[in-house]
């Protein structure tokens, strides 16, 4: 008796097949966890790549921050502008040391990099001996070189190195990707080869290639849906950081520009106030100018919606009284082309939001969507409760699941193509011609639902029609709903209420100084934290301090904190032009605080103060 036989292969299966077989099955298994790691090396040179071209935009930007801070500081000779400027000096340097770090094994990149930091070293050493040339009161000799296009020629080096740098780097990783794919479809290819060898042997090893079989499509799809899915969420934090970087540019832009407003609009208003109507013709300038400057206001306001740095004073609201409300000034306002329809929804939750900035949105809205309909048409409002599950969140950027109030927008116009709704909330994006529209109503509108926790979504199709939906945070602390304040009946004010006036910048100083006296209110000023506590020791009379939430050394929040433990029976109004984290937080001010924005009107200015004094008029 033959005692090997028991070990042999089964009958009538040659041996060969079954060990080609398994052959089979370990390559393309190998194959398979080859590609994973091709997969995974090819994101980490994705990473890579942006991480270089991170550190390109960071470099540049302190570059172009300390330039800023260079002209603003040679043109007007206000030293608040050397602040921005060292401090976005010090940026440089590192970043350049970060670009270095990044791109160390890249020997091409290492030279741009050479040639880089000499154009640099021109740069630096140009704003360093114009604003040391400033500083000595040699402010035309500083401006005789800036003419002189030294430093202009250095940042036009800078970037064209720049942009040779990222084109490198662009083509580095074209060249990987390209490999990567290539040895990609290589690896498909073998395992498919190998899949269908292994088939041809179902004969002997049909259970186990079966499986096999199974497992590896199962696993190709899932790797296919992983990869779509990534690609997504990088498309989408691509935008969320384009428009958070937008945000933070039009913000600052616009907390400038406020506070310029602000002695303008001021000066105006008294202005107008005082001249009376012995000369039509001035009167009428002068409000025209008015006009512009509201305007311009407004356009701030706008802008400070995108960027989310607006102060919301968000309270319990019923949006179905809200959106009957807005509806009928819609109906007047749209004109008898445009049907307004109401769908309200019964038993609809109370949403957290400030009642004024949603009717804002609502109006901006109601706008683009008569724009859209120059025939006329059907502008649809409905209501609803809406709950966002977690699929849905993971696939936005910055929607967090919950329960939601939702409004949506429906009009029958001409609809917007995917390429318009990828970049509708961008600040300053418009399809209307040229001076039919600023490009910031939708942006304000995204702006406004970001910072109040909330989201807002398109859905449109050419030639049918737009839907735009808000949804609003549910309340759901039980409080009723909030009204705004009424204002305070209009009596005649004396000076026997004082108001104490802290502001750092002379020109709104004045002006606010000049405001209270006009409206008959007497009034202190101080350019300080630690001046106002000097004049509230001394002075008991002071019924209110107006004060500025950004100052240097002493920010309002602090002043007041320590103004309260001296007179707690102090009044406090602040005023700011954007919102900052000492009375804002989460996007919504602080709860018992009063705000007015700059710019303000000596009216707007009278209705606070007589709301604040309520109880003393």
């Amino acid at each position: 008796m033959d005692h090997t036989q028991g070990r042999d292969a089964p009958a009538g299966v040659p041996r060969l097949p079954v060990v080609l077989g398994f052959c089979l099955l370990a390559f393309a298994g190998f194959a398979s966890i080859v590609g994973t790691f091709t997969s995974a090396n090819a994101h980490l040179w994705l990473t890579h790549s942006l991480e270089v071209r991170q550190a390109e935009t960071d470099l540049f930007s302190a570059i172009q921050d300390a330039e800023t801070g260079q002209r603003g500081y040679l043109l007007t000779g206000d030293p608040s502008y050397l602040a921005p400027l060292l401090a976005s000096r010090a940026r440089v340097a590192p970043r350049e040391a970060e670009l270095r770090r990044v791109t160390h094994d890249e020997p091409e990149q290492q030279a741009k990099l050479n040639r880089l930091e000499a154009l640099i070293d021109a740069k630096m050493l140009e704003l360093d001996r114009t604003v040391a040339m400033q500083r000595g009161g040699h402010a035309a000799q500083a401006l005789a070189i800036v003419r002189t296009h030294e430093g202009r020629d250095a940042m036009r080096g800078i970037r064209a190195v720049l942009a040779d740098f990222d084109a490198s780097e662009r083509r580095t990783l074209r060249r990987r990707e390209a490999n990567a794919g290539q040895l990609g479809d290589l690896l498909a290819i073998a395992v498919s080869l190998s899949v269908g060898l292994v088939a041809l042997l179902a004969l002997t090893i049909s259970r186990a290639a079966g499986l096999y079989e199974a497992a590896l499509k199962e696993r190709n799809r899932a790797l296919a849906t992983e990869m779509e899915e990534r690609g997504k969420a990088e498309a989408q934090l691509h935008q969320a950081q384009k428009m958070e970087a937008l945000g933070q540019l039009t913000g600052g832009v616009a907390h400038d520009f406020n506070n310029m407003l602000a002695v303008i609009v001021g000066n105006l208003d008294i202005l107008v106030r005082r001249l009376g109507s012995q000369d039509a013709r001035v009167r009428a300038m002068a409000e025209n100018a008015l006009a512009a400057a509201h305007r311009a206001a407004a356009l701030t306001r706008r802008l400070l919606a995108f960027s989310r740095q607006q102060p919301l004073d968000p309270r319990t609201t019923d949006v179905n009284r809200c959106v009957s409300e807005t509806t009928e000034l819609l109906r007047r306002s749209l004109g008898e082309r445009i049907a307004v329809e109401t769908v309200l929804a019964g038993g609809l939750w109370p949403a957290f939001v400030d009642r004024p900035q949603l009717e804002s949105a609502l109006l901006n809205l109601a706008v683009n969507a008569r724009d859209a309909m120059p025939e006329g048409g059907r502008l649809t409002v409905e209501t609803s409760n809406a709950a966002l599950d977690e699929a849905y969140a993971d696939a936005q950027v910055d929607v967090q699941p919950g329960q939601y109030v939702m409004i949506s927008v429906t009009d029958t116009g001409s609809g917007m193509t995917p390429d318009v709704i990828e970049r509708a909330f961008e600040p300053f994006f418009t399809t209307k011609g040229v001076g039919e529209g600023t490009g910031l109503g939708l942006s304000q509108v995204h702006g406004f639902l970001k910072q109040s926790r909330g989201h807002v979504k398109i859905y449109s199709e050419m030639g049918v029609g737009t839907t735009v939906k808000l949804y609003l945070p549910r309340d759901a602390s039980g409080r009723p709903v909030q009204e705004a304040p009424r204002p305070a009946p209009s009596t005649r004010i004396d000076e026997r209420f004082t108001v104490l006036v802290v502001e750092d910048d002379p020109s709104v100083r004045e002006i606010a100084v000049s405001a209270l006296r006009e409206l008959g209110y007497g009034s202190l000023e101080a350019d300080s934290g630690a001046a106002a506590l000097e004049q509230l020791e001394a002075r008991e009379d002071i019924a209110v301090l107006l004060t500025d939430v950004v100052m240097p050394v002493m920010d309002g929040r602090q002043l007041v904190d320590a103004a309260l433990r001296l007179r707690p029976d102090l009044r406090v109004l602040y005023m700011t032009g954007y919102t900052r984290n000492a009375i804002v937080h989460n996007g919504a001010l602080d709860p018992n605080t009063q705000l007015i924005t700059k710019p303000f009107t000596i009216g707007e200015l009278d209705r606070v103060l007589r709301r604040i004094l309520s109880d003393k008029l």
